[in-house]
């Protein structure tokens, strides 16, 4: 092909032996440990996307049950007032699950962070079978 040119292992070995390129072999060793350090961690981050979707998930069932509650309580209430009330509800459960569920995230790439997401789910009592769209890098292969 004409403006290509073939090299095989022999001649890079040669170039690389001159030192010619050792400044660029040190940059490129950076970026991939810097993709490898990137990719691990979104593993990490996958295995506890599960109970986080489960935590927010089990929120979201217990605003829209008291919302029912309220509803009946105070059926009353304007279109305008109940949207309120209901954004207000939303919001102090988003606020109060945003720290949590970012940490659990960073925890998880340390040693033993699987133990975070699992406290999560027993102090919740999360039903992780209940988030069926949300798969770990292990379930492709049959695990959960």
């Amino acid at each position: 092909m004409p403006g290509v040119t073939l090299v095989d292992l022999e001649d890079l070995g040669d170039v690389l032996r001159d030192g010619a390129y050792e400044h660029d072999v040190e940059g490129v060793r950076r970026i991939v440990a810097g993709e490898v350090e990137s990719f691990l961690d979104a593993r990490h981050t996958d295995r506890v996307a599960p109970t986080v979707v489960a935590l927010r998930s089990h929120a979201s069932d217990i605003v829209e049950a008291e919302l029912g509650r309220f509803d009946g309580r105070r059926g009353d209430l304007d279109e305008r007032t109940r949207h309120d009330v209901e954004q207000l509800v939303r919001r102090v459960v988003d606020k109060l699950l945003h720290a949590p569920t970012v940490r659990v995230k960073e925890l998880a790439a340390e040693p033993d962070g699987d133990a975070y997401a699992e406290a999560l789910h027993r102090l919740f009592d999360l039903d992780l079978r209940s988030v069926g769209t949300v798969r770990t890098p292990d379930a492709e292969d049959g695990a959960r």
